[in-house]
């Protein structure tokens, strides 16, 4: 599977979603990570991370759309959009994806979601749980993230159904393929998650001025200037956390590490 994650001047949001996902993730598949930064102390972040997670393709930004577009496969069936304030919060194996493999009228199948949750962090709004088949239910007129199936915060996409798309829209960042995508879903009836949630988004920062997202106050300098001086964010808060929205504000728990 392709495994594309987004991230700009977050160095130490990242280096905390690559430690969450080999904690809960234990797979063969090639990390991908589409990065850029907007001055020289992010810089030294990055090139930190690379040092400590070497096995991981990086590809600094040139051309979002030419980038993305080099990174996805067409060998590879499945296609998973990651960005750096995801942190893995429970366990999950390429398995649980049997049922989206067999079932061609599965648009997705999220990460984020569970069959429990009742608010919408981003739109702040609650949410009405839909009808459940199993672990899959139709997305189309539903309430908030439940109704949302292109989101780039752990989807999985068949590479087949998702890079036509990529290839023919138009957009030059993140927030813009998203927004774009939204408004062009594949065209399919079903979505499909899990009992828990594999995965929360701790929308503590914003890094991008493409819109108005919620996002709480940790400034991402801040946490840079930690992560150069060898700190890393905790996990100990987070992991097994009963989420009720796919994005909630964590406490960002810092701890020095020994080299």
């Amino acid at each position: 599977m392709n495994i594309i994650v987004f991230s700009k001047n977050r160095p130490a949001q990242l280096e905390l979603l690559l430690r969450s996902m080999n904690k809960f993730w234990k797979h063969n598949h090639q990390i991908n990570i589409l990065y850029t930064y907007t001055d020289e102390d992010y810089k030294r972040g990055y090139d930190i991370l690379m040092e400590e997670y070497n096995n991981i393709n990086y590809i600094k930004e040139n051309n979002f759309k030419e980038d993305l577009l080099s990174l996805i496969d067409d060998n590879k069936q499945k296609t998973i959009f990651f960005v750096d304030d995801i942190i893995f919060k429970e366990s999950f194996k390429d398995e649980e994806l049997i049922e989206f493999d067999k079932n061609p009228n599965i648009l997705c199948v999220s990460l984020r979601l569970s069959k429990k949750m009742y608010y919408c962090y981003a739109a702040n709004i609650p949410m009405r749980i839909p009808k459940f088949n199993g672990n899959i239910y139709e997305w189309k007129g539903r309430d908030g993230d439940y109704g949302y199936p292109m989101s780039l915060d752990a989807h999985f996409f068949r590479t087949k159904d998702i890079k036509p798309y990529l290839e023919k829209l138009n957009y030059n960042n993140p927030n813009s393929l998203e927004a774009i995508l939204s408004n062009f879903p594949i065209n399919k009836p079903y979505m499909m998650c899990f009992d828990k949630s594999k995965i929360i988004n701790n929308p503590c920062n914003k890094v991008q001025t493409n819109n108005h997202n919620r996002h709480g106050n940790v400034d991402s300098k801040f946490l840079n200037d930690k992560f150069l001086n060898g700190y890393r964010i905790s996990l100990k808060n987070i992991e097994g956390i009963e989420n009720v929205s796919c994005h909630q504000e964590l406490e960002v728990i810092l701890e020095k590490i020994n080299k």
